[in-house]
C-alpha cells in the first residue's frame, strides 16, 4: 500500500487515533534516529589522535601546546643543521 492510498484511511479515523498514530510515528522515527551511530570527528575519520600526540600531556592548556610546539620546532630545525 503506498501512503497516497493510506493517506484518506487515516483521515477518516477519529481525531484521538490519529494523534495515537502520529505519536506512534514519532517514536519510530526516533527510534531510528538514536538507533544510528553519530557522525565522526574529523580526527577520528583520520585515524585517531596521532601518536605522537599522545605521548604529551595537558594539550588542552594553550600554554602547554605552545611549550610543546616549541620544543618540536627547535628539535626539528636543530636536527636539520
Amino acid at each position: 500500500m503506498q501512503a497516497q492510498e493510506l493517506f484518506p484511511q487515516v483521515q477518516k479515523l477519529p481525531l484521538s487515533e490519529q494523534m495515537a498514530l502520529l505519536s506512534y510515528l514519532v517514536q519510530l522515527i526516533q527510534r531510528e534516529v538514536d538507533n544510528t551511530d553519530p557522525p565522526q570527528t574529523v580526527l577520528e575519520r583520520m585515524g585517531g589522535m596521532p601518536q605522537h600526540l599522545l605521548s604529551e600531556g595537558g594539550l588542552s592548556d594553550r600554554d602547554t601546546r605552545r611549550q610543546i610546539i616549541g620544543k618540536r620546532i627547535h628539535a626539528r630545525h636543530q636536527s636539520e643543521s
